[in-house]
């Protein structure tokens, strides 16, 4: 009896297997995979990222983390917080939608979770379990419309490009987000090299999913004011940092400075901060030519666009990659 419920059991034909299952999410969009990448993701996101994979122990820990920490931690938040639909947290949903709609992918699953000190939201993703954004419900309540295109649109984006596993190694002993060592050459050993490399990624990851988040607005050439309304609102960047008193005009000063300044002539100094970068990265992309394969409905301010190879040359001087994954 047991073995004939064993070979008519529907279940055991389920194919649980998260790589599986993103791979099977990419169908939609396979028009837009170059070279194993997403078009719009940022080269130097995925260079760091093969960098890291190559990390002796990498693999031992990413297959602990999509296997058994985040189906852990998802199982969680399934039983502590509430899904967001057309009935509740309506706004949040339908943002939700949209975005899956610009990025050719399934709606992720939507969960709310009780507002704490700090408004937080963030993609889990792993074996046997839907991909999904939590968020608290300051977020989901109080944010606008664009601002929430955004967040779910910069966490979708991290969904479609596997950014998850890298994100969650930071909740390991002895990998903290932004303790980068001054030297890089004080960091080769073990978990020192990794903390490193790990948070040199963080910052081209956020330009990849900013990308995302910017084909998700309604309107991409509102991404600065959108960006800077997050930060109002004390929604944490990726390092933790909380910087409410972002000067949205100071930044518009400096792309215009630096979207005119020859590749051979672009500097930027040490006292460009990251979320300056991150956003200046943010708005070359409005001026390339993926964006509006992705966004036909949108026509470029300027009447003319750049190239993808443009951009990344660009964005890597920006967010300091130029080296950083060598």
């Amino acid at each position: 009896m047991t073995d004939f419920h064993a070979d008519n059991n529907p279940l055991l034909e389920i194919n649980t297997s998260f790589n599986d299952y993103l791979n099977a999410h990419t169908r939609s969009y396979q028009d837009h995979i170059v070279g194993g990448t997403l078009d719009y993701a940022f080269d130097a996101d995925f260079a760091m990222r093969q960098k890291i994979a190559g990390f002796s122990g990498w693999s031992r820990l990413y297959k602990g983390i999509v296997s058994n920490d985040m189906p852990n931690r998802v199982k969680r938040y399934f039983q502590s917080s509430d899904s967001a639909g057309s009935l509740q947290y309506a706004k949040a949903y339908e943002a939700a939608k949209k975005c899956s709609e610009r990025l050719q992918i399934s709606i992720p699953v939507i969960l709310v979770r009780k507002a704490g000190d700090t408004p937080e939201i963030m993609s889990l993703a792993g074996d046997g379990v839907e991909p999904c954004v939590v968020m608290t419900a300051d977020i989901a309540e109080e944010c606008t419309h664009d601002e929430l295109c955004y967040l779910i649109g910069c966490e979708c984006g991290r969904l479609q490009n596997r950014h998850t596993a890298f994100n969650y190694a930071f909740t390991y002993p002895g990998i903290s987000r932004g303790n980068v060592a001054d030297n890089p050459e004080d960091a080769k050993s073990g978990v020192r090299e990794l903390n490193y490399s790990l948070n040199k990624w963080l910052l081209l990851g956020d330009v990849t999913a900013d990308r995302a988040g910017i084909i998700c607005l309604d309107n991409p050439s509102d991404f600065t004011s959108v960006y800077a309304g997050v930060r109002r609102r004390g929604i944490p960047d990726s390092f933790g940092n909380v910087n409410k008193d972002f000067d949205e005009q100071a930044v518009r000063r400096l792309y215009e400075a630096l979207h005119i300044t020859p590749v051979r002539d672009l500097v930027l100094g040490d006292e460009v901060s990251a979320d300056e970068r991150r956003v200046v990265a943010g708005m070359e992309f409005i001026a390339c030519e993926v964006l509006y394969i992705w966004r036909p409905d949108f026509s470029s301010h300027e009447g003319h666009v750049g190239n993808k190879q443009s951009l990344e040359i660009r964005c890597d001087i920006i967010a300091g990659a130029d080296g950083s994954y060598s």
